[in-house]
């Protein structure tokens, strides 16, 4: 867990000393492109299907919750113009984390 956190702290360092310039550039570019990067959408959204699938049969376990937070992550990871649902992401992950391991 200690590398989570500190994942966590390194990721959020990352994100406040970043130079704002570059995020404005990345969104800027993100604009130009209309359909270039859907392929990285393409492995988050089939981890995602069958995820929704192996919980819809109840073959899920306290964790199960958590993984779709790591899904969502990645997919918003995936695109420019969805770089702004990363923390909220993160978050939520993080969130179900604390109440998996309060389950077990």
């Amino acid at each position: 867990m200690l590398w989570f956190i500190a994942a966590v702290l390194i990721a959020t360092a990352v994100f406040k000393f970043a130079p704002a310039d570059i995020t404005t550039q990345t969104i800027s570019r993100s604009n130009k492109d209309n359909l270039g990067h859907i392929s990285f959408f393409i492995l988050p959204i089939l981890v995602l299907a069958w995820l929704l699938f192996t919980v819809a049969q109840g073959e899920s376990h306290s964790y199960g919750a958590a993984s779709f937070g790591f899904v969502l992550t990645a997919c918003s990871t995936a695109l420019a113009k969805l770089h702004k649902f990363i923390i909220p992401c993160a978050f939520i992950t993080i969130i179900l984390l604390i109440i998996g391991v309060t389950q077990t």
